[in-house]
């Protein structure tokens, strides 16, 4: 997907996109949306944040892992810019809010007007460690 391209922007649409969060079962990570939902317009940029804290007392670093419902849709959503992309590395205590930018592509079939981005936040400590210490 090139970013750079004259994006057509439908200005008599709203998609509605939701942002949903969760842990895997060994991630103590504080991580919510900034917002629960935002109403766009397909084809236009669209910018928002999560909020990650790490409550533990070791660093920790992580991985986010998206999804997209409908499963149809998800080659309609493009992200620009994701905290996804790369692992986020938190010493205790430390918190930041990871950015996100998106395109809904305006091709997004028109009986599809709620999509829902999730992401489920990984502890990948152990196994960035465990490279680092083969190296």
């Amino acid at each position: 997907y090139v970013v750079d391209q004259v994006e057509r922007i439908d200005e008599n649409r709203i998609v509605k996109i939701q942002f949903l969060t969760s842990n895997n079962a060994n991630m103590s990570w504080d991580f919510r949306p900034e917002t629960r939902s935002l109403e766009v317009q397909p084809g236009k940029l669209n910018a928002t944040s999560f909020f990650v804290r790490n409550p533990a007392n070791s660093t920790i670093t992580a991985q986010a892992i998206p999804s997209v419902t409908p499963y149809r849709a998800a080659q309609y959503l493009h992200k620009t810019e994701c905290f996804c992309f790369g692992q986020q590395e938190l010493a205790s205590g430390e918190s930041l809010d990871m950015p996100l930018r998106f395109i809904i592509d305006a091709d997004l079939p028109k009986d599809i007007d709620t999509l829902t981005l999730s992401y489920t936040l990984y502890d990948i400590t152990e196994r960035v460690n465990g490279s680092l210490a083969k190296n």
